[in-house]
């Protein structure tokens, strides 16, 4: 079952990636990277897609700072995390 920072960290996603959705977002990843723990490995989020306009590589503890700063990451996020309905 879900966790309630990632079903705010879902709704955030949801909007349009105003300024404000952004750092909206950014801060339910980050209570949502806190409430799950700190892991002793380093993961980070890989895109193969070619020449975008985000990082191709981005540790997961950087994810909410991309989010905040690039609209067009906060799309591609917003790809993953939240389910079409």
């Amino acid at each position: 079952m879900p966790s309630e920072e990632w079903k705010k960290l879902q709704e955030a996603l949801g909007k349009a990636p105003t300024e404000e959705a952004r750092k909206e977002a950014a801060e339910a990843l980050r209570r949502h990277q806190e409430a799950s723990g700190k892991k002793s490995s380093k993961p980070t989020l890989v895109s193969l897609g070619y020449n975008k306009d985000y990082p191709s590589a981005i540790p997961l503890d950087q994810v909410a700072n991309e989010i905040e700063r690039n609209p067009v990451f906060f799309e591609h996020i917003k790809k993953i995390v939240v389910k079409e309905k």
